[in-house]
Parts: structure tokens; C-alpha cells; sequence
């Protein structure tokens, strides 16, 4: 103020103040502020609307060295009475008609603002000093307030300045020719760099008339006429306004977003239409409103945008539950660290103490969990992946809501797509797709050769079924053209609309007598129609029915290996067949089993063969193939193998010793040849993928050296928490009491907490009480299994591992192995040309459960996309 007097430093409504001005009005205000108590530490509470009144009382608050508090007069009143009697301020700047709803806090309105004042302000607040508090909602329905020191928000504010080149001009005293508008609501901590970092650079601030941020069409006239080069976006307003003409051929310089999710396709529209810089921001209110950046240029074609890198003074920490770093490509819990992180909560000390804690990678730093999921890319860069409590859990499956959304915006004439899991429709929580169709087609223009119509749900489904397991397809599509938003522009996902019931589907309706009793059946076992609890069932009346379908996939309705032997027992009773465990897996539909079931030629599989199809898919890239582990049964690969993307067939290869016929080879050598054999009969030519967990890696790699020698290629070998024979050479071999304790560990069951199991009675009893699918086994299939651990165990200590050329991806089991903690990666060093090591945050036990293949999935589904891209080039595949 004091470098650029008469440079404008404020624009409202025709009206302006030059920075000379804008001194003297703050510092008499500020001036009237002491007189009434206020200093540092103390609150004033702020209730304008955007106006030069506005900017001037924030300023002078700041110059009397309190922090302000700013109050939404669209709040409830009741709100805000918690607030202030939460943050107890000093005094409230309002207009004297607002007087009934502050009640008893002494009220100071503009027209009593002293305008000028000579005497001197003394020094202002120091870098500990609180700068404001904003106030967000609190899980438990009570505001918190967020309480950010000065230190935190200018580091904030002259790292943009000093990063985006916003400067004084050319020193002059003209100031700089940048005009920064403000419309964000007061209430938004975005607001604090649109109002402070104009003044900070010399630039010109342009307040916003209020409400104009809720209007496209009024921020373009804005930004036209007041020729404004700077302003932010919340995504969704961003889409909002990128859908008016009036967005074309402004005179933008450069353009933030912040607040929600910028994805790639809203990032291709913006350039399309407006040719200004794109930057997204990333924070919370609780770390000075952001910690992060990326360059979302014409040419950046990353997908999903990152929120990039961190800036001055701030760290960005993945971390798995145990508070370790995470590799990159692996989601974890994103922590935060640096100048920037807010005091606390307001009055709060229980809430801070749970929120910001001890940073164990810097002594005497604190670290903040934003609740947000994030990994890092390979070059250092962080990508957002959604909230916390955007990773929802349905029929047991952890889903990633920003995939599936992802995944929609893939298609044509798709420009916006939202997820959510409705709890609000008659039956169990179903995922509803909200998309936006190209405009050009509303208008009548040609659609794409796919996409012919506004919406048409069963190509959107089929093309997400391409992308995503079957169990991420959302049940019902919903076409929108006006969004909801909160006051703040943020898409306000609470007014969604409810999907009609018929646009909830589970493909076409039963046909047949016997397609219908199947679908019952399904129903009956998975707890959605009679019999299961009301909470559960479908609904109570035909009209509110939602049945499950022909095509409906008895394991993506959240069926699993048990539930799956629960449902050949009710056709069993029903029909007098038994189709075995085999059928299911490789038929899960209504329609596939009903046409078993019409089928009297139709062979049984009873899922203890040599091999089980754990996809139905008998096309597609290149297939894998999962070796068992220990028990000699691979049903446990099913989700993980379904979960891969693109889709692929698969199939589990699985222990001789299952059959009490066949006698087990007498070498992992002869066992992995055996298995081969298997491989070149259900794919005769061509590249094969491969994959084994424990037992099972130590096999699959025996087989890549087989295959190897057989000059057949051998794509990705994955070893789940395996660990080379010399490593259990010296075991003593298991008994059988000790082969079936280890059936709990197949079983998902940690044998070291169960001490007692020591009989097979007491072992089989157990499992059955626990209702698991090895429990549920008939006698001589559990003979077999019992068969399949010791002998694959001898076989195991007794091999010699022979090098393989290509490279082996180990993902280790990080939650166990505290006895022995040097079961690395490292240990196939010898056996491999090279190894590529990732540390997950899950035990032995779990490493194929669902909650396993969620965070799997996507690292073997990435490689496995590489692998196929440079397959189709004709490049020279390096393993």
C-alpha cells in the first residue's frame, strides 16, 4: 500500500479504491479495533456480504494484529449462534439490520467505521500469530473451527505470487496490470488468496456482486468487462461455465481449480474452449487452503489429473495404516507436513491431538491425515484418488468411486460423471452412474458412432465392463443437465436424484421356468429375497421389487466360494443335479446355470480338476495363470483374477494330490512340467501370464524357467509374499495335525492365534463353525488338501531353483514376517535376471481376500497393460 498509492488496489460495483486509499480506510478501522479490545489472539467475527466493506474490514482486522472469523449470512441462525458462542469474537462486523441475529455480541456496522485516522498502528502480529479461523462441518454435526497462523497462509500467498509471477509492475507506482477477481464466499478458505494475493502483488482486486458465482454468464460478462486476467474455479462450476457461450474468447491469463477432483476430460474442455494457463490446486482448510499444484496444460495428457507437486515448505506423505511410506502405484492414506498446517481446531484439543500428530519422518514436525486417497507416480508426482469415504464397501468388495467415474468419462460423449452408493432405494445399496452428455448432441447435432442417443445405459454399461470388474458397473444411469450445487459451487451430491426403479437393472428379466427359480435361488442364498431380513431383501412388494436378472453374476452380487457351495446345495434340492464348484465359477449367471440345468448332458465339475476357469472370459489379451498355494486349491485367486483389467481369461492351476487316484510327481521340477502341460493345452500358442501366492510362487517360477526352455513367452510372473525354496529347507517336514493347522492359513485364519486346534477334528470343527468354504468340504477333498500341503511342502524343501531370464514382480506380505524379517524381495535376486519389489500393507493370510485384490488388482492390471500395449507394437518385450 505504501509502494503503490495510486495504483487501484479495489473495484466494486463501478466503484474503486487506489491503494492510498485503501490504507487510510483500514488503518482507521483498525485503529477503532484497538479501541474496542482487539489485538492479537483475539477474534473478530465478520458478517458482510462481498463489498468494499468486506475487504476493507478483513484488512484492518489483520492490521489490528486479530485473526477474522467469517460468518455466511445464509447460515441458519441457530449455526450461527454455535459458532460464536464456539469462537467467543471480540466484536462483529455486520449492517446494523443483522443486530437480532448476533444476539448479545457487541455489534460495530459500517457506518460507524472511522475513515481516517493519522495516528500510527504499532508493529502487526507475529508469524505465530492466528490469521483467521474458517469453520467447517464436523462429523458429529458440530462446526469446527480451524484456527491458521501467518506464518502458514503467507507462505502460501508468496509462494503463488513469486511461483505464478504476479509482480508489482514496473515500478512506475502504476502497479501491476493483473486483476484477480474474488467470488468465492468468504466462508471458503479459497477466498483468502483471491483477497489477499492481489493486494500482496500490487494487482487490482474485483469483488464480485454477490450470488455472481452461481451465475456463468455474469462471471463472463465480469471478466469482460473489468478485463480480468486471474480467477478460480470448483470444477463443477467450471463445467458449468464452460457450457456457456459467453466462455469463448475471453482474455483469461490463468485459471486455478481447487475444491473437488479436476478430471481429464473437464481439463480438455476447458483448452477447447479458452486459452488461458490451467493450474490445479489441492488442500484442505487445514493446511492454508493448498499444498499442492500441477500444470494442467493443452499438452498434459495425464489421466487422472495429479495435484502435483508440493509447494514451498510442505511435504506430501502416502502412508499405508502402519504409518509407512508406499511405494508408487500404491493407493495409501495421504498425510501432510510443513509451515503450512493450521494450530488446530478452535477449543478442540482432542480433535487436533487425533487429527495433526508427530511427524515420525521429522523430528519436532507434525503431520495432518486429510482423510484423502493418493499415490505417487513414478516421476515424484502425487495423484488424488478421492476421499477416504469415497472408497465405499459393496457386498464385501472395497470400490473406488473415482475409477468407475473415470471410466465413464473414457466414452464418447460422456463430459461429467459422478458415482455414488444409494442406500436410499428400495433393496440392498446399489451404485448409480449421474452423467452428462455431450451438448452438441442435445442441440441435434451428430453423436458419436457409439453413443447414438442422450443416454443409452446398456452401452454405458458395456463400456465400463471393459474397464472395470463387473462388480464396479454401476446398477442404474441417470441423465442430468443441471447439477446441484451448494453455496459454495461445490457439486452438492445430497440433492442427486433418485433413479427411477425401473432404470435400476440387473440386465434382461428371467425368460424361462427354470431361469426364474434360479434367479430365486440366487436371491434366497445371497440374502435378498425371502427369508433374507427386511433390511436386506429386495422390498417387501412386486412393485418395489428389484429382481435380479438373467445375466446377473452370482459372484458379483457379492457371492464367494462358500456362498457358492450354499447355492449347489439348493439346486441340488431343487433339481436333483449336482453341477459341482467348477460350473459355478465358470457359469456364474442365471441364464448359464439355468442352461446346465435344461442340459441333462451337461457334465459336472466339481472345482477339484487340475485347473478351475476363474473368469468366464474365454477371450481377450493374453491369459494368466495362478499356481495354488500350499492346500493344492486355487478358487482363492477368483476376485483378484476377476478384478484385472482389461479383462482376460484365467484359470487356476491346481494340485494333483487333490485326487486320491494320482500320486504327487516326485519334483517341483516335475510339477511345474506337469503344469506347463496344462498351459499349452488350454493355450497352445501365444504369450502367458503367471502368478502364485506362497507354495504357489515358488511353482510359477519353476514354470517360467520350464516354459522358458520351451521357447514359449512368458509375459508377467507375480509372486504374492513367495519366498525361494533355500528359504525353508531347514523346516522340519509338517505332520498332519501341522498340515491341517495350516489349512487355516488357506483358510484366511491366523494359526498362531489358534493354539488349541490340534487334533483334525478340532481343525474341520472350527472351520465349519466359521462357515468357510474348506469347512464345507467333503471328506476325501479335504483329504486331498491335507495331501497337497505336506507333499508340496516336501517337494518344496527339497528344490534347487534353476535362473530364469525375465524379471519377477514380488509383492510382500508387509504386516508380517516380524520373526523373520529378512523374507525380502531380494531373496529371488539369484533366480531371476531382475526383480521389481512392492511392499503392501497386508498379512500372509490375506494377501488373496477381496480387500487384498483391491489394492492388487490395479498394480498387476497396470503391468499387465504395458505388457500388452508393447505386445501389440511388435516391440521387443523385455522381461
Amino acid at each position: 500500500m505504501a509502494a503503490l498509492p495510486q495504483a487501484i488496489a479495489l473495484e466494486y460495483a463501478g466503484n474503486a479504491l487506489s491503494y492510498a486509499q485503501l490504507e487510510r480506510r483500514t488503518r482507521a478501522l483498525a485503529l477503532q479495533l484497538r479501541e474496542h479490545g482487539v489485538g492479537r489472539e483475539s477474534m473478530v467475527a465478520v458478517a458482510l456480504p462481498r463489498s468494499l466493506e468486506l475487504v476493507i474490514a478483513l484488512v484492518a482486522v489483520q492490521r489490528a494484529g486479530a485473526a477474522y472469523l467469517p460468518l455466511d449470512l445464509a447460515h441458519p441462525d441457530d449455526r450461527l449462534r454455535r459458532i460464536l458462542d464456539s469462537a467467543r469474537p471480540a466484536c462483529v462486523l455486520a449492517w446494523a439490520d443483522e443486530t437480532a441475529r448476533f444476539g448479545d455480541w457487541p455489534l460495530l456496522p459500517p457506518p460507524q467505521w472511522q475513515h481516517a485516522n493519522e495516528s500510527a498502528l504499532d508493529a502487526g502480529p507475529r508469524p505465530e500469530d492466528a490469521a483467521y479461523v474458517i469453520y467447517t462441518s464436523g462429523s458429529t454435526g458440530e462446526p469446527k473451527g480451524v484456527v491458521i497462523e501467518h506464518r502458514a497462509i503467507v507462505n502460501r500467498l508468496v509462494w503463488m505470487r513469486e511461483h505464478f509471477g504476479f509482480c508489482n509492475g514496473s515500478g512506475s507506482g502504476s502497479g501491476s496490470d493483473e486483476c484477480i477477481l474474488q467470488k468465492t464466499p468468504v466462508t471458503f478458505d479459497v477466498s483468502v488468496w483471491e483477497f489477499f494475493l492481489p493486494l500482496l502483488a500490487g494487482a487490482t482486486l474485483v469483488v464480485a456482486p454477490p450470488d455472481a458465482h452461481r451465475d456463468p454468464r455474469a462471471i463472463a460478462r465480469l471478466i469482460r468487462e473489468q478485463g480480468i486476467t486471474t480467477l478460480h474455479f470448483v470444477p463443477s462450476m467450471l463445467a458449468a461455465f464452460l457450457a456457456v457461450p459467453e466462455a469463448r474468447g475471453l482474455g483469461l491469463r490463468r485459471v486455478f481449480v481447487s475444491g473437488e477432483a479436476l478430471d481429464a476430460a473437464l481439463r480438455d474442455r476447458f483448452h477447447d474452449t479458452i486459452d488461458a494457463e490451467l493450474f490445479n490446486l489441492y488442500g484442505p482448510t487445514e493446511a492454508a487452503v493448498d499444498v499442492s499444484w500441477w500444470p494442467a496444460g493443452r499438452d498434459d495428457d495425464s489421466r487422472p489429473v495429479p495435484i502435483g507437486f508440493p509447494v514451498w515448505n510442505t511435504r506430501l506423505y502416502v502412508l499405508d495404516e502402519r504409518m509407512r511410506p508406499l511405494p508408487p502405484g500404491v493407493a495409501g492414506d495421504l498425510y501432510l507436513g510443513g509451515v503450512q498446517l493450521a494450530r488446530g481446531y478452535l477449543g478442540r484439543p482432542e480433535l487436533t491431538a487425533e487429527r495433526f500428530i508427530d511427524d515420525p519422518f521429522v523430528t519436532g514436525g507434525r503431520l495432518y491425515r486429510s482423510g484423502d486417497v493418493a499415490r505417487w507416480r513414478p516421476d515424484g508426482v502425487v495423484e488424488f484418488l478421492g476421499r477416504g469415504d469415497d472408497q465405499v464397501k459393496l457386498r464385501g468388495l472395497r470400490i473406488e468411486l473415482g475409477e468407475i467415474e473415470a471410466a465413464l468419462l473414457s466414452a464418447p460423449d460422456v463430459t461429467r460423471a459422478e458415482v455414488l452408493l444409494r442406500k436410499d432405494l428400495p433393496g440392498e445399496p446399489c451404485l448409480v452412474a449421474y452423467v452428462q452428455m455431450n451438448a452438441s448432441i442435445q442441440a441435434g447435432a451428430q453423436p458419436s458412432a457409439q453413443f447414438g442417443d442422450e443416454l443409452d445405459a446398456a452401452r454405458l454399461r458395456a463400456h465400463l465392463a471393459a474397464r472395470v470388474p463387473d462388480y464396479m458397473v454401476p446398477a442404474a444411469f441417470v441423465a442430468l443437465d443441471d447439477w446441484p450445487l451448494t453455496a459454495n459451487g461445490k457439486l452438492d451430491r445430497k440433492a442427486l436424484p433418485a433413479p427411477a426403479l425401473a432404470q435400476v437393472q440387473q440386465g434382461r428379466a428371467p425368460r424361462s421356468e427354470t431361469e426364474r427359480e434360479m434367479a430365486a435361488l440366487f436371491a434366497q442364498v445371497l440374502g435378498k429375497g425371502p427369508g433374507a431380513s427386511p433390511d436386506e431383501s429386495f422390498g417387501e412388494s412386486p412393485a418395489e421389487e428389484r429382481s435380479i436378472g438373467a445375466d446377473a453374476d452370482f459372484f458379483a452380487l457379492g457371492g464367494d466360494s462358500l456362498s457358492a457351495v450354499h447355492l449347489l446345495l439348493a439346486i441340488r434340492q431343487r433339481w436333483n443335479r449336482d453341477l459341482g464348484l467348477g460350473v459355478v465359477f465358470s457359469s456364474p449367471t442365471v441364464a448359464g446355470l439355468a442352461a446346465l440345468i435344461d442340459t441333462p448332458s451337461a457334465m459336472a465339475d466339481d472345482g477339484l480338476g487340475p485347473w478351475v476357469r476363474l473368469t468366464p472370459d474365454t477371450a481377450g489379451p493374453a491369459p494368466l495363470f495362478a499356481v495354488h498355494p500350499a492346500g493344492g486349491i486355487a478358487w482363492n485367486y477368483r476376485d483378484l483374477a476377476r478384478a484385472l483389467m482389461p479383462r482376460r481369461p484365467a484359470f487356476g492351476l491346481q494340485s494333483p494330490a487333490l485326487d486320491p487316484l494320482q500320486a504327487l510327481p516326485a519334483s517341483v521340477e516335475a510339477l511345474a512340467e506337469a503344469y506347463v502341460a496344462h498351459v499349452v493345452e488350454l493355450h497352445p500358442q501365444g504369450p502367458v501370464h503367471l502368478l502364485g501366492w506362497s507354495v504357489g510362487g515358488v511353482i510359477a517360477q519353476a514354470m517360467a524357467v520350464r516354459l522358458e526352455a520351451l521357447g514359449r513367452e512368458v509375459g508377467l510372473v507375480a509372486l504374492l509374499d513367495a519366498y525361494p525354496a533355500e528359504c525353508w529347507r531347514a523346516e522340519p517336514e509338517p505332520d498332519p495335525v501341522a498340515a491341517l493347522r495350516a489349512l487355516l492359513a488357506i483358510a484366511g485364519y491366523d494359526p498362531e492365534g489358534h493354539p488349541e486346534l490340534d487334533s483334525r477334528e478340532k481343525v474341520v470343527a472350527f472351520l465349519r463353525r466359521g462357515d468357510s468354504t474348506l469347512g464345507n468340504l467333503p471328506e476325501p477333498a479335504l483329504d486331498g488338501v491335507v495331501r497337497a500341503v505336506t507333499g508340496t511342502n516336501r517337494l518344496v524343501r527339497n528344490h534347487y531353483h534353476a535362473r530364469y531370464g525375465g524379471t519377477l514382480l514380488h509383492l510382500r506380505a508387509g504386516r508380517d514376517h516380524a520373526e523373520q524379517p529378512d523374507l525380502q524381495a531380494r531373496l529371488w535376486e539369484p533366480h531371476a535376471a531382475a526383480v521389481e519389489a512392492i511392499e503392501l500393507p497386508l498379512l500372509h493370510a490375506e494377501m488373496t481376500g477381496r480387500d487384498a485384490a483391491a489394492r492388487i488388482a490395479p498394480l498387476l492390471s497396470e503391468r499387465l497393460r504395458r505388457w500388452d500395449a508393447q505386445a501389440s507394437t511388435g516391440e521387443t518385450l523385455c522381461n
